[in-house]
Order: C-alpha cells, then sequence, then structure tokens
C-alpha cells in the first residue's frame, strides 16, 4: 500500500513516528554516539548480520513469526556503549530487516516507520534501565535482573504497541485487539534476548573472551529448549483456534435455518427481547412484520416440495434484500417469517410492508422461483409501544393481523392498511 492510500489518521500517526525517531537520532549525536566508533562498528556490523539471518519459528497468531538474536545484540550494544550509540545499532538492524532478505522491498514509509519505532523503544528501554538501577552489573542481584527484565519488557512493549497501533489505524481494527493476538506471544523473546546479552557481557568482562566458547553450548541448549516450547504453544493455539472456529461455526448454524439461510426462529425471539429493551430505554418505535406466503400448500401439492423450498428461498432473499442494515429478518416456522424494523412506526411499517409484498409478486428473472408462477405474500405488522409491551404480545397481534388480511384476499376485498 503506497503512502497516500493509508488513511489521513494513519498517515499522521506514521509522519509522527517518523519524525519521533529522527529526532532521537540527531540527540545521540551531541551525546556521545560515536565516542567508541571500533566497538561501535562492530555491533552494527553484528546487527546487520544477526537482523538478516533470521531463524523461523513457530510462534501463534503471527504470520511472519521469527526468532531472531537481533534483539540480544541491540541490548548487549546497550549495555556497552548506552543508549546513544545504540540507537545506530538499532537503526543498522531495523534497515537490515526491512530490506534484507525480502522478495520485494518494503515501501519507504515502512521501512523508516521501522527504524524510527525501534529507536524509540530503544530509547525507553534505556531509561527504564537507568530509572530501575540496572546499568551497573555489578550491583545486587535482587535489583539488576528485575531492571534488566523490565527493560526487555518496555521495549517489546513500546514496539509492539508502536506497531499494532499503525495497523488498527489502517486497517479500522481494535489495536488492542490487533496486539493481543499478534504481537504479546514475542514477549519471551525479549527477555530471553536481554538474558543472553547480560549473561554475555557478565562473562566476557570477567572471564574474558574465552567465556564466550564456554558458553555456547548451554545457550544453544536453551534455544533448543525455547524452540520446543515454542512448538508446543504453537501446537496448542492451532488446536484452541480450530475448537473455537468449530464452536463459531456450530453457533452460527444453531441460530441460522438452513434452507433460506436467514436467521432461525431461536435467534429471532433473542433479537425480539434485546431490541424491546433497548427501544423502552431509548423510547422509540419497533415494528414487528409476520410475513405468509399465500397458497403455499397449493405449490407444494401442485409443483411438489422442491418447488416449495424454491419458493421459500425465493421470499426470504426478496425480504433480506429489503432490509435496512439494523433490521433483522427470520424464517420463523413453516412458510413463515418474521421482520423486527428498528425505529419504525406505523405508517413506515405499511410502507415497508407494502414494498416487500411488491419484490415477491414483481420477481427479478433470475429468481429461483419460476417467474411465470405467481408467488405472493401476506404481512400483518405490529408495533411497540402501541400494539403491546412483549414480544409474544406483538407477535400475536401481527400473526392476527396477517391472517385478517389473508382471509380478506381470499375474499377478494382489498386491504390498503394492515391494521
Amino acid at each position: 500500500m503506497k503512502f497516500g492510500e493509508l488513511p489521513l489518521v494513519a498517515r499522521v500517526y506514521v509522519a509522527v513516528v517518523i519524525v519521533a525517531g529522527a529526532l532521537a537520532a540527531a540527540s545521540s549525536m551531541t551525546a556521545g554516539a560515536f565516542s567508541r566508533p571500533l566497538l561501535l562498528v562492530t555491533f552494527v556490523t553484528a546487527s546487520v548480520v544477526v537482523h538478516s539471518m533470521k531463524v523461523a519459528v513457530p510462534a501463534s497468531g503471527a504470520s511472519n513469526a521469527t526468532l531472531s538474536l537481533g534483539f540480544s545484540v541491540t541490548f548487549t550494544s546497550l549495555l556497552v556503549l548506552g543508549d546513544a550509540a545504540t540507537i545506530w545499532t538499532t537503526l543498522a538492524g531495523a534497515w537490515a530487516q526491512s530490506t534484507l532478505k525480502n522478495r520485494s522491498p518494503n515501501p519507504w514509509y515502512q521501512m523508516l516507520f521501522t527504524m524510527s519505532a525501534l529507536s524509540l523503544s530503544l530509547e525507553a528501554a534505556a531509561h527504564t534501565l537507568s530509572l530501575t538501577g540496572g546499568t551497573n552489573l555489578d550491583g545486587p542481584a535482587s535489583i539488576v535482573v528485575p531492571s534488566i527484565a523490565a527493560s526487555a519488557v518496555m521495549y517489546f512493549a513500546a514496539n509492539s504497541i508502536l506497531v499494532a497501533a499503525v495497523l488498527g489505524l489502517t486497517s479500522g481494527q481494535s489495536i488492542i485487539k490487533i496486539w493481543d493476538q499478534e504481537f504479546v506471544w514475542g514477549a519471551p523473546n525479549y527477555l530471553i534476548g536481554a538474558l543472553l546479552a547480560t549473561v554475555a557481557v557478565q562473562s566476557v568482562g570477567r572471564y574474558g573472551l574465552q567465556a564466550v566458547a564456554l558458553l555456547i553450548a548451554p545457550l544453544f541448549l536453551a534455544y533448543r529448549l525455547y524452540r520446543a516450547y515454542l512448538e508446543r504453544v504453537d501446537s496448542m493455539a492451532r488446536t484452541n483456534r480450530e475448537l473455537h472456529s468449530m464452536y463459531e461455526r456450530a453457533h452460527a448454524e444453531s441460530l441460522t435455518d438452513a434452507l433460506t439461510e436467514l436467521p432461525n426462529r431461536r435467534f429471532i425471539i433473542g433479537h425480539a427481547e434485546a431490541e424491546i429493551a433497548r427501544a423502552r430505554r431509548e423510547g422509540y418505535d419497533v415494528a414487528f412484520l409476520v410475513v405468509d406466503i399465500n397458497d403455499f400448500k397449493a405449490i407444494n401439492d401442485r409443483y411438489g416440495h422442491a418447488e416449495g423450498d424454491l419458493a421459500l428461498r425465493t421470499v426470504a432473499s426478496a425480504l433480506r434484500r429489503g432490509l435496512r442494515s439494523y433490521d433483522a429478518c427470520g424464517r420463523y416456522a413453516g412458510d413463515e417469517f418474521v421482520l423486527i424494523l428498528s425505529r419504525c412506526n406505523t405508517e413506515l411499517a405499511e410502507k415497508r410492508a407494502a414494498e416487500l409484498a411488491d419484490a415477491v409478486a414483481v420477481r427479478l428473472p433470475d429468481s429461483e422461483y419460476p417467474p411465470d408462477r405467481p408467488l405472493s405474500i401476506s404481512i400483518g405488522a405490529a408495533v411497540f409501544p402501541k400494539d403491546g409491551a412483549r414480544y409474544e404480545e406483538l407477535l400475536a397481534v401481527a400473526d392476527s393481523r396477517m391472517y385478517a388480511r389473508k382471509h380478506r384476499r381470499r375474499r377478494a376485498v382489498p386491504s390498503p392498511s394492515l391494521r
């Protein structure tokens, strides 16, 4: 997606984050970022390498989940060089993550946003580390360990929230939901990365570079255990998603009529009760229409039940097309349908009923029921609160008026009113 195609609020948000990241990088130049150039170049190179050599692992809810050593390098740089220099380590890693090993380059704004988001996350982690007393690794473990963990969590939270926000603003989905489904799974990566960085810095500081060789075996074992843990979590998550999907399908089927694909009686009753309660609170009218197919028994007797099913589907389609987005229509029983029209008085209900009757009588050429065969409906209406205070009362009134209208039709006596 091009930058100009993003929603306005998303464009503004992306621009603000990019500017904030640029200011953080600029301020680092006056805070000693390049005071140890050899070490900085080493960390920048390492960051580029590890961010372009990601190790894929399973992760629930993420379509392109990876476990990267990138954060370990970033956190090691933070512990050794401080935040001013580490911003450049972070920028290099973010650039590599956005450009290298990608089949197609990311749009410019995505790359700049990623770089800026990671830089701002680093600043948040650095401040957390400083405020909680974790900058001195030789301090008491009761202070250093919680401080390291808090710093890693802050980095994760800042980065994931910044990214979840832009996804939410772009797609219109809930930012909290996106964060919960797509990012929470990655929190352990940051804790483990911070732990590896801390152990490496402490070991080299106390025992020299030879300590790195001694750490390879236990660190590899820890990685394998963590990978197995993620695979297990992913398997459980897939099972849960499948069960949830099965439940959702079963729930939807329990509320849907299989023939017409309209909501069934169970749904209509629940919706009616909820709509009446809302109308009572807010003081508006609700119309209940009972629809019955005229001469439905004759259709079945003359043409067969398959044709009767086509008649039901045709009427259902016409009623569905006549609904507003906040109305409800369901197959109640046999050839009887019920419509619930929110904020609809008696006059409007009669108008809507006439329109629905015309839509059934004058069918489209592609109608399932043969257009050359007559098909019509009778409709009765009742309006809350004028005709009743409870769903059962309203349905009984509408049903009675529908049958009265049907009876008058049989006697060929026109009736302009539903009442």
